[in-house]
């Protein structure tokens, strides 16, 4: 597991694309320590991280060694952080961000950031105990339209789609999409401190 801690009273989960803790992921992880949160950015893929070139191969490890389900290990991190944190929270990038939406049912997670989930639309059928925003790409593999429309009578969620493409905030991406991405990390900011 990736982290930086510094005594902080609240943490925050990192948990990264099918790449794996990546250059954008560590700054990530650094943007938030400096911003008074103890960091912890398990290393879901468990092997060296992927090329972006080798997106194909990275989704297929994924999917064969770890899956959706891995969110149970996030449900265990964030019982053991809350005997220790006053509040703990999860942002999520891609499959990351599918496994954050399924920890929303755990009574102690106190917040939730989902960047660009796009396998969030299986399971629709969650109810969040814990205030959640979601962050959509407007050009995804699937129609954001449709599964926005699905959550937004939900109770605990704040719902906002980019006009961007999956990967929009990642500067390191050819999807990266400075205006949108500057947006998100306003929308993020005000979420947290709103939240904390």
């Amino acid at each position: 597991m990736y982290r930086k801690t510094c005594n902080n009273k609240n943490a925050v989960i990192i948990l990264h694309e099918i790449y794996g803790i990546n250059c954008y992921i560590e700054e990530i992880c650094t943007e938030y320590n400096l911003q008074g949160f103890d960091v912890f950015c398990p290393d879901i893929i468990q092997r060296e991280r992927f090329l972006y070139s080798e997106k194909t191969e990275a989704y297929q490890h994924f999917i064969n060694n770890k899956g959706f389900e891995y969110y149970k290990v996030i449900e265990d991190l964030i019982s053991k952080l809350k005997l220790i944190y006053d509040k703990v929270y999860i942002i999520g990038f891609s499959v990351g961000a599918t496994i954050a939406w399924r920890c929303s049912e755990h009574p102690k997670c106190d917040g939730i950031v989902c960047c660009y989930g796009s396998r969030i639309r299986d399971y629709i059928e969650l109810q969040p105990l814990c205030p959640v925003l979601l962050l959509f790409a407007k050009q995804d593999s699937f129609d954001v339209e449709y599964v926005a429309e699905q959550l937004a009578g939900k109770k605990n969620i704040d719902i906002h789609i980019l006009q961007a493409s999956h990967g929009f905030m990642d500067h390191y991406s050819d999807c990266f999409n400075k205006e949108q991405a500057q947006i998100s990390k306003i929308c993020i900011r005000k979420f947290l401190n709103r939240n904390l």
